[in-house]
């Protein structure tokens, strides 16, 4: 009697709890579709779904995202109900249930996202569907009984293996929308050309054979009139026939991906087109029919072999969208700004020069693509930063003299002691020096190397001390010209990296494509033979290394192309699958950006130099060398610049002030001066910004009232700051010679609080700037404009209460040392009585397997303050809170060549409350990607790791990559925990986070 007591107690508080399941359901079906009666029920915490007994006026049943292998009992009872609409997708059905045959008032069902492999002739009997969606299975073949679906309008089979359409195909007469993409068809079935209501049709993914180049389409295609939409995306076609073009009706054509180098004759007829995508194609001329689609709005013809744009693209004056990316486009016409409604044009990896006049006139133009181009007028800082700044530029050249100032940027890099200071001596000295001290910091000499030709240098010599890594990425740029200063009696082979190699990729990844001179100093202390085996010895290794990097991105390029050739579906249905769970999409997206860093190597010249600054001979041929590239036009375009000569004497006038900043109106004054008034000086000012010459940041509230002119002073600052001496830092702070020995001891214990944990109050700050900071303002701007650069943050200053008179303290992260954040517990995964957390950890990591860019963990530090909260900060380790939500940033250093740096952001959080721990790490993961964005040469993946296998401790825990579906299907530990409603949002959140 107890126990069936017990056992009744158990079904009521069951039946209690599904009831209350169907209470929430139908709450949420209400505020979600009032139109239609909808139900979406889940399985939440309970093994089997259960239907609720009284459904008969439910119209739409939603049983996705349960992991279902059977229906639930009680399907088939609702074939004499009102249920119009089924949805059964992401579950694990291998044929479809006999009880789903049996709803014949079904008008729609959607079992995308299974695992069928095939579909029974029973479909006959779902007479009344409407929209049929199977897509994302494992289907080889339809059944003949499709044909019998006469009131079918859509049709979703994408994505499955099908190799032939059955016959019947041809008598479904209000077929409106097929979808076919991806699948294995090899050539166009002739039963669509007998469907007489498609208007829409994806073909794309289906390799198509025929004659030698590639796949064809049939003549009879002119029998579709009715197409509207067509995409043939990826299917081998190399010529489209003549009857191409009795397609009327076509508004939207995708030919993308494909073989093709010409259109047919008569494609002119097409004048419904609205859009019409020709990418990743082989056409060497822009075909003359498209000018005459006058109705067109969105063209895209990148990567092709274009190289001229016709003065007739005027014609197409309802373009919105242009894309002509990663062609060989030597200019533009002058007609092309005659394109008053384009929003979108994207122009970058061409052979463009010069801009035509007038480019202002395309001031809708929101997405602006440009970099990659040789650009000289305007130069590539102007175009960069969009069209009102392009604008701005072509009128004040309309409005003054055009100035052609040749200056080129010169960045002397290399190891401390490599004498990059003696080689900047001897070039800019033009004579031998012997007597030179080596620099202790960051320097920046103005260099004329010929005045017959006004031709000058701003030469940059980078410290060597690794202090400085945090700044020195700070000062490469493109456009520059680097040498890589190698002591060559130092020099060992096996040191290569340390010495060379290091400092390549350092250059590569900042600056891709850049043009690089490696020079050998110190000859005079080496042998004639030893001078000759080193040089050879440096060419060869970086040979090597370049070889290793290339086949490493080859292979991963292979990599990509593997799983671009395979089944979506497969590719998403295996966890440890490359790429599991990528897009096509964004598969292509990765294979562009790999292409872009194999085509943007550097540019190293050869052979290796080697000088002496006791043998001016060789100093002499180093400069000629110089020289000789620095006036390669090919090579650095933007020595030829054309400025308006009202930019060039702003700039000019902007070098006299020896203050440590200007305000916004002494600048203004400056512009009157070079006849720029207050509305012109804006474009000016950022010019200089982005060419180098000045700092003005119009993106910040307090610094674009103030204009950082002495870029001299401003990096002797910086010098103060990152030199790591203890006995320099003191003298300046005990300048003063009436210190007590009480006031001394004070000042010792600031420098050795600064050396160890990176703080500094202001007041310390102050005095170690006393020769720069005069005012109280000073020294806010200064802090600001630090701040601004990631390289220190106040850690008692609130968002929202003043400090009332309390002293600020600052800290620069990249001098923690051996501190360890007070995190213990949660990294262990344990509370503080030692219990284990029923928690789900979310972990991101970002991998890099080149370079890790130096000085980033520091800046990103800097940049999550305004974050977090509550932080507590390591060497390698930042453990703070978002809210009340921990999170743990972490810095792993690779501990061999195989292994890559890694950069981790982790949150956790209890399982009901996941989505506060995505909530958390979110603004994080954009700061990161955001300071990533300044090393466009850079490689890395991003992975989120399995929260299974990071729960039970794995050593080498699952990762899903790219575009990712998450903690959701790892092998490992394969789900029973998460509820599948929570696993799509996961998918969502982190789509939004991440692309490829």
């Amino acid at each position: 009697m107890a126990a069936a007591a017990g056992k009744d107690g158990y079904n009521n508080s069951c039946d209690l709890k599904t009831a209350r399941l169907w209470r929430d359901a139908a709450l949420r079906s209400r505020k979600l579709r009032s139109s239609l009666r909808q139900l979406t029920l889940s399985c939440g915490d309970q093994d089997k779904l259960i239907l609720p007994e009284d459904l008969g006026d439910v119209e739409v049943l939603n049983l996705g995202n349960n992991s279902l292998e059977e229906v639930p009992d009680g399907l088939r009872s609702l074939s004499m109900g009102n249920l119009h609409v089924l949805i059964l997708r992401r579950n694990k059905f291998l044929n479809v249930p006999s009880a789903v045959y049996e709803l014949g008032r079904l008008t729609e069902l959607d079992m995308s996202h299974n695992r069928l492999g095939c579909l029974t002739e029973a479909v006959g009997l779902l007479s009344q569907l409407k929209k049929l969606c199977l897509s994302h299975n494992k289907l080889q073949t339809l059944p003949r009984q499709m044909g019998s679906l006469v009131h079918l309008e859509e049709l979703d089979v994408s994505f499955n293996r099908i190799s032939q359409l059955p016959d019947t195909m041809q008598g479904l007469p209000r077929l409106r929308v097929l979808d076919l993409d991806h699948n294995e068809l090899c050539s166009f079935p002739q039963q669509l050309l007998h469907l007489p209501a498609l208007e829409e049709l994806d073909f794309s993914g289906n390799k198509m054979l025929g004659s030698d180049c590639g796949g064809s389409l049939p003549h009879g295609i002119r029998t579709m009139k009715l197409l509207k939409v067509l995409w043939l995306s990826s299917t081998g076609l190399c010529s489209l026939p003549d009857s191409f073009c009795s397609l009327g009706s076509l508004e939207s054509l995708m030919l993308d991906n494909n073989n093709l180098c010409s259109l047919p004759n008569g494609f002119e007829e097409l004048q419904k087109l609205r859009m019409v995508n020709l990418s990743s194609n082989a056409f060497q001329e822009f075909p003359k029919a498209l000018l005459q689609l006058q109705d067109l709005e969105e063209l895209y013809m990148s990567r092709n072999r274009l190289t001229v744009v016709p003065e007739g693209i005027s014609s197409l004056f309802r373009l919105v969208t242009l894309w002509l990316d990663n062609n060989r486009i030597r200019y533009l016409p002058d007609t092309i700004v005659e394109l008053g409604l384009l929003e979108e044009l994207v122009l970058q990896g061409n052979q463009i020069a010069i801009l035509p006049d007038n480019f202002g006139k395309l001031s809708k133009v929101n997405i602006w693509k440009i970099k990659d181009n040789p650009l000289i007028q305007p130069p590539y800082e102007v175009c960069m930063k969009g069209i009102p700044y392009i604008a701005a530029y072509q009128k004040e050249l309309a409005n003054s003299q055009p100035a052609v100032k040749p200056r080129l940027k010169l960045v002397l890099s290399g190891q401390k002691d490599a004498g990059k200071t003696m080689l900047r001596h001897c070039l800019t000295d033009g004579h031998q020096s012997s007597c030179i001290q080596g620099n202790t910091g960051i320097e920046v000499t103005n260099w004329t190397a010929d005045v017959e030709r006004g031709l000058t240098f701003i030469v940059y010599e980078l410290a060597g001390d690794q202090s400085y890594d945090i700044i020195n990425p700070f000062f490469l740029s493109p456009g520059a010209l680097y040498i890589l200063v190698v002591n060559l009696k130092s020099y060992v082979s096996r040191h290569f990296y340390k010495s060379v190699g290091y400092f390549l990729h350092f250059i590569s990844a900042k600056v891709p494509h850049a043009v690089v001179c490696i020079v050998g100093t110190h000859a005079d202390l080496c042998e004639e033979k030893e001078i000759e085996e080193k040089c050879l010895d440096i060419h060869h290794q970086i040979s090597l290394q370049e070889k290793k990097d290339m086949e490493s991105l080859q292979n991963l390029a292979q990599t990509v192309d593997e799983a671009l050739s395979q089944n979506y579906d497969m590719r998403v249905s295996n966890p440890h699958a490359a790429f599991y769970g990528v897009s096509d999409k964004n598969l292509r997206r990765k294979k562009a950006q790999l292409q872009y860093l194999m085509n943007n190597r550097l540019q190293i010249l050869s052979p290796v130099l080697f000088v002496s600054c006791h043998d001016y001979s060789n100093i002499r041929r180093l400069r000629d060398k110089l020289l000789s590239v620095a006036e390669h036009r090919e090579i650095f375009p933007n020595l030829h610049r054309v400025l308006p000569k009202s930019w060039q004497m702003l700039e000019e006038l902007h070098f006299k002030p020896q203050e440590l900043w200007l305000t916004w109106w002494d600048s203004a004054r400056l512009g009157l001066q070079a006849g720029l008034t207050e509305d012109r000086l804006q474009s000016a000012l950022s010019y200089l910004h982005e060419s180098g010459k000045l700092l003005y940041f119009e993106d910040n509230v307090t610094l674009k009232e103030y204009v950082f002119h002495n870029l001299t002073k401003l990096i002797d600052i910086l010098n103060v700051f990152f030199q790591r001496d203890a006995s320099v830092l003191l003298q300046k702070l005990m300048s003063d010679s009436k210190i007590d020995e009480l006031r001394a001891t004070q000042l010792h214990h600031y420098v050795e609080g600064f050396l160890l944990h990176g703080l500094l109050p202001t007041h310390i700050i102050k005095l170690l700037l006393k020769p720069h900071i005069k005012t109280q303002e000073d020294l806010q701007l200064i802090l600001e404009l630090l701040e601004k650069m990631g390289l220190c943050y106040c850690i008692n200053r609130s968002k929202s209460k003043p400090l009332n008179g309390a002293t600020a303290w600052y800290k620069f992260p990249c001098y923690v040392k051996n501190e360890v954040p007070h995190a213990e517990a949660w990294i262990n995964g344990t509370n503080i009585s030692g219990q284990s957390l029923a928690v789900e950890q979310l972990q991101i990591e970002y991998n890099f397997p080149f370079i890790f860019p130096p000085g980033l963990f520091a800046r990103f530090s800097v940049h999550i303050n305004n974050h977090v909260v509550h932080r507590s900060d390591g060497k390698f380790q930042i453990f703070a809170y978002r809210g009340k939500v921990p999170v743990v940033v972490s810095f792993r250093p690779s501990r061999g060549a195989l292994q890559s740096d890694v950069l981790s952001i982790a949150s956790h959080a209890s399982l009901p409350n996941i989505w506060t721990a995505w909530q958390a790490i979110t603004p994080l993961v954009e700061e990161l990607n955001a300071l990533l964005q300044e090393w466009p040469g850079l490689y890395y993946t991003v992975q989120v790791l399995c929260s299974k296998c990071l729960k039970r401790g794995s050593p080498n825990p699952h990762t899903f990559p790219g575009r990712f579906n998450v903690i959701s299907m790892c092998l490992c530990a394969y789900m029973t925990l998460f509820s599948h409603c929570l696993l799509c949002i996961l998918d969502i959140a982190v789509n939004n986070i991440f692309s490829v």
